[in-house]
């Protein structure tokens, strides 16, 4: 194979610029932008270089699919350029509504730039072939998209991995002292420039010859037909196996099954995409049949992701992800509905309708973050009133003592708004500022736990790791540690059962863990003293810990309830504990590791 010249390659670059010239000067301007980023490591001041980034990285797919589509159209040159600065002021619009200070913002703003984002992408999917029918060249065009796509980001890697090892060499061999971030800002500049450019110079000129296109690559016949299908094929015996056992036992389907049926139903529709083209070749006359019983299959799995998701909403009310899930279960109930009833069956209904639903949940009243946000903030406010907290719209510290689930799931509203929207919907229920600028102009807001003192309640993060018999509780690591009276500190001791009546020594202290290791002894011999010993037992603070949480896992707990303390004449001490797995063995709870920050005291002989 001729490989092409360096001349061939620079007309093709210039040819690529001259056909897409604003989104490349928008992927220059992005990488640029992310390089700056990088190099301030924030930066900590607040900047319109966020706005200026996130509004780049949603230009890349909004240019380019306004581009394809004036080109589809044989649009003139003039009116082409019309569509682009429209591009062009939709996202100067866009970066207004991003926070200067975007590092310290809720994570709503990117949530809303991943819907947008993914909306954009399936644009530039369909924008070409908008008009009806043409199925084949919408068909070949996202083959082109997908293979080019997946060579693009192929070279970007070997690129980036070929320039990081020059990097290195000249760190370690001429001591040029490369920083690590230089790395990152390599990526920065590969994946925004060189990628964007590469993958757009591989997208055909002509899309109108794309209908009447019969390539068909092999190698996608093999992966849809030999490993995307007998996935799905899978996916299909567990479900239907669990939707018995439902039936069987009559309990309501897992939260969990949700992912599992989604992704059943993503990999399913994704083959029969792969597959359209030889769908009516006489030797595939299988494919047609099994994409109808598809279709009948998912009729009973979208009920049961529907009642799943439903029971979820009700019991903890709506959040992003539930939204999405819920929101995704419909367009697929839709779907289903389209491709067995409808006579067209076109498959650009996949792509058109996912992005018209990214569009439309990503603002207003009805969308994903309005939505979740009042819906939390209304469980909240129930919690509250009903535990007299909340009275008139203000909030007053607790007269009496809360149930403990009521505490958990008012510490869950709490972080889930100071991570995701920040506390504007609950700022009018108290008379201080939640933030902690105290004039409440800026965008950090005050830690949960913070928050939650104010309602005279203590704040618990309930940890979503390893369950059953195993549970973990940490203390929150944010205080510093007070060390007044005592001699020495000895930080992160790791404790678990490898570790187990083992002595460990520390100057002139030494400890010894207990095999079950619920007891630890220590012995201390001061200069020209007499060596002195105690003795601490765990089981007392794990049982407090137990009843008070009964085997759930949390997080941030207050020091002073994970801490022991021991005095006496010769030896004084006390153990922070970071962080207690326990472990439930034939009903009593055991430790089975732990991490302690010991202090320790010379007392009076």
């Amino acid at each position: 194979m001729k490989l092409p010249s360096v001349h061939k390659m620079l007309q093709d670059a210039g040819r690529t610029f001259l056909r897409f010239p604003l989104v490349l000067l928008d992927a220059a301007v992005g990488s640029v932008v992310a390089v700056i980023l990088i190099d301030f490591e924030g930066p900590s001041e607040p900047t319109v270089l966020f706005e200026i980034l996130l509004a780049a990285i949603l230009g890349i797919p909004l240019l380019t699919g306004f581009t394809l589509f004036a080109e589809k159209r044989k649009w003139k040159s003039g009116r082409a350029a019309v569509l682009q600065l429209i591009g062009v002021l939709l996202l100067v619009a866009y970066a207004f509504t991003v926070p200067s200070d975007l590092a310290q913002a809720p994570a709503v703003y990117i949530l809303r730039l991943l819907f947008i984002a993914v909306a954009l992408h399936l644009f530039v999917a369909f924008a070409p072939f908008t008009h009806k029918g043409e199925l084949n060249g919408f068909w070949h065009h996202n083959k082109d998209l997908l293979l080019r796509l997946i060579l693009s980001f192929g070279y970007s890697i070997v690129l980036f991995a070929g320039l990081s090892l020059a990097l290195a060499a000249l760190d370690n061999l001429f001591g040029m002292n490369v920083p690590g971030k230089r790395y990152a800002e390599l990526w920065m500049i590969i994946v925004g420039l060189f990628n964007t450019w590469f993958f757009l110079a591989g997208m055909p000129e002509d899309l109108d010859q794309l209908e009447s296109s019969s390539d068909y690559p092999k190698s996608v016949r093999i992966f849809a037909q030999y490993i995307l299908y007998p996935l799905v094929l899978v996916y299909l015996v567990i479900l239907y196996a669990y939707m018995a056992k439902i039936l069987i036992s009559w309990d309501w389907p897992q939260g969990w099954v949700g992912r599992l049926i989604l992704g059943f139903a993503t990999a399913g529709i994704f083959s029969i995409l792969l597959l359209y083209p030889v769908r009516d070749r006489i030797e595939n006359i299988w494919i047609r049949r099994a994409a109808r019983w598809f279709y009948v299959v998912m009729i009973p799995l979208v009920i049961m992701l529907l009642l799943a998701l439903w029971r979820r909403i009700s019991e903890y009310g709506i959040t992003e992800s539930r939204y999405l899930g819920f929101v995704l279960a419909v367009w697929l109930g839709g779907i289903v509905v389209y491709f067995i009833l409808s006579k067209t069956k076109s498959i650009k209904a996949v792509p058109i309708s996912l992005c018209v639903l990214a569009l439309v949940t990503c603002f207003g009243p009805w969308g994903a973050f309005s939505m979740s946000e009042n819906s939390q903030a209304a469980r909240l406010q129930e919690l509250l009133s009903r535990n007299n907290i909340l009275e008139n719209g203000r909030i007053r510290t607790a007269t009496a003592a809360v149930p403990q689930e009521d505490i958990r799931q008012i510490s869950s509203i709490i972080g889930y708004l100071h991570d995701y929207h920040g506390y504007d919907r609950i700022q009018p229920w108290f008379t201080e500022s939640l933030m902690k600028d105290s004039s409440g102009a800026g965008l950090i807001c005050k830690a949960p736990g913070d928050v939650t003192r104010l309602m005279g309640i203590e704040y618990v993060q309930v940890w979503t790791g390893p369950s059953g018999n195993n549970f973990r509780l940490t203390a929150d690591q944010g205080g510093m540690i007070d060390v007044r009276g005592y001699d020495g500190l000895i930080r992160n001791r790791n404790i678990n059962e490898a570790a187990a009546s083992r002595t460990f020594s520390a100057r002139e202290l030494q400890y010894r863990v207990s095999s079950g290791l619920d007891t630890i002894t220590f012995l201390v011999t001061p200069e020209n003293g007499q060596p002195d010993s105690v003795q601490l037992d765990l089981q007392q603070m794990i049982g407090h810990l137990v009843k008070t949480y009964p085997d759930i896992s949390v997080n941030d707990l207050p020091p002073e309830k994970m801490t022991l303390v021991a005095d006496n004449t010769g030896l004084k001490l006390k153990i922070y504990f970071r962080y207690l797995w326990l472990r439930r063995e034939n009903e009593r709870i055991k430790p089975s590791s732990y991490g302690v920050d010991i202090l320790y005291g010379m007392g009076k002989p």
